[in-house]
């Protein structure tokens, strides 16, 4: 079984690739090369960013700090934006 550091840098890792995937695919989105492709990229990097954020900083909200409360609410706006942006790029194709 894994200790805790080692999902911590996991989940970690999950997130920062979803978030390189997800940048890549709005990156191609307008691309000529990938274009075709471009909204399972978004998708793809999306669900991984989102697992890894959702792994990182939710999982621990039992703690009152102020620290672990401004990263909860730094997660929740980046999925509100991410999920805006994506339903904007599907209607806009």
């Amino acid at each position: 079984m894994q200790n805790r550091e080692e999902k911590q840098l996991f989940a970690q890792s999950a997130s920062a690739l979803g978030a390189g995937i997800l940048g890549f695919g709005i990156g191609a989105k307008w691309g000529y090369i990938a274009s075709d492709y471009a909204v399972f990229i978004i998708l793809a990097g999306a669900l991984l960013h989102l697992g890894g954020m959702y792994l990182t900083q939710m999982k621990n909200t039992a703690s009152s700090s102020k620290a672990v409360k401004v990263l909860w609410y730094s997660a929740w706006t980046c999925l509100v934006v991410l999920i805006g942006l994506i339903i904007y790029l599907l209607v806009e194709s």
